[in-house]
């Protein structure tokens, strides 16, 4: 016979069935319960580990980055002029209004927060 639910929320100082799961944590392969008993204030805790690994949503594509990425609005040539026009003293606000995005956008670009892979 398997352990069941109630034996696995077993107090272990006094024996209770009366306990509550206060936080859970899952991990890629665990699963832990902090517990407390409502009798005796005992906490526990139970880990719950998983004979098959989880299973992957189908049709989820690994993430384009850059470029590549359908939603870009820079192609590799817009990247490194941004970089040069950065180096030769325009603000980013200068090459955003250019650009027509944000000048945040632009400042990832020159320090190289995004498009990393880009010249």
């Amino acid at each position: 016979m398997g352990v069941g639910d109630e034996e696995v929320l077993r107090c272990r100082k006094c024996g209770s069935r009366n306990t509550r799961v206060t936080v859970t944590e899952s991990r890629e392969d665990v699963t832990w319960r902090y517990c407390r008993c409502i009798d005796c204030g005992e906490r526990f805790k139970t880990v719950e580990r998983y004979a098959y690994a989880k299973r992957i949503p189908l049709g989820l594509n690994p993430q384009l980055k850059g470029c590549d990425n359908y939603n870009s609005r820079f192609a590799p040539a817009d990247i490194v002029d941004i970089r040069s026009l950065s180096e030769e003293g325009l603000t980013g606000a200068q090459i955003a209004l250019r650009y027509g995005c944000d000048r945040s956008t632009i400042h990832k670009i020159v320090n190289y927060k995004t498009y990393t892979d880009e010249y």
